[in-house]
């Protein structure tokens, strides 16, 4: 689940977020260096709770981003979402450093894709950050009361491409995708309470021709840089058709990466 603090405070500045990942990544070499027994006079409980510390402080401080804008209501859709580069901890694929912000209640779900635009971390987690190249699924964009919304984010010297699904009423029998970069997707249950589930990645399911989903209105989408997140519909001026880019998912780790 992720943290359930949603946040309107300050963020942090470069060298909070470097400080803060420096204290995570000091605890992490720590406890994994225990655990391997490379080093007997590591405590794995204080690595632990350095760690610990290191990602509350972070949580506390990640950006709340606004990235969209529901087409059947027009309110925003903001998200927690590191901006400063993809070894903050809010990129970690298997882990929960993302606070909830309360979404729209039209948002079906959302995921995206990344153009790496610069040299990568030098030590991150394990990030998944998608394709280079921006899409959509099928499977519920083709569902009669599903509207999809294309964006762009600067993510450090990346460009990432979210894509948020709305819907009203929200379909009960269509199996959401994973949250950006995440192993899971977050979600409200009839009753109020938060949920999350995992639904299996598939590049063979993404379909890269917007071409046709614009065309139909299907696609919505909002220039970069537009502070008002103002929907804009066809093809004519949309600067996220044919660009050119890996289409398989892309996971960062450690300084190394490797696709899907």
């Amino acid at each position: 689940m992720p943290a359930v603090r949603a946040r309107r405070g300050r963020p942090f500045d470069a060298a909070e977020r470097r400080a803060i990942l420096a204290r995570f990544r000091a605890g992490y070499e720590a406890l994994e260096a225990a655990e391997l027994r490379r080093d007997p006079s590591a405590d794995p409980d204080a690595a632990r709770r350095e760690m610990a510390a290191a990602a509350d402080a972070y949580v506390e401080a990640v950006p709340i981003v606004a990235i969209s804008r529901s087409p059947i209501t027009g309110a925003v859709f903001e998200t927690s979402l590191d901006v400063d580069g993809i070894d903050g901890l809010w990129w970690a694929y298997d882990y929960e450093y993302r606070p909830w912000v309360e979404a729209p209640d039209d948002l079906f779900a959302w995921t995206g894709s990344l153009k790496l635009d610069g040299p990568i971390p030098e030590w991150s987690l394990k990030a998944m950050v998608g394709p280079e190249v921006p899409f959509v699924l099928p499977r519920i964009l083709e569902h009669p009361a599903m509207t999809a919304v294309l964006s762009s984010v600067l993510v450090g010297e990346h460009v990432g491409f979210p894509v948020a699904y709305f819907a009203r009423p929200l379909p009960a029998d269509l199996e959401r995708v994973d949250d950006w970069g995440h192993r899971s997707y977050t979600f409200r249950r009839p009753d109020g309470s938060l949920a999350s589930a995992h639904s299996t990645q598939d590049d063979a399911e993404k379909d890269f021709d917007l071409r046709p989903w614009l065309a139909s209105g299907k696609l919505r989408w909002i220039a970069a840089g537009d502070l008002s997140l103002t929907l804009r519909e066809g093809e004519q001026g949309c600067p996220f058709v044919d660009l050119p880019g890996e289409r398989r998912r892309r996971y960062i780790q450690e300084g190394d990466t490797w696709l899907a």
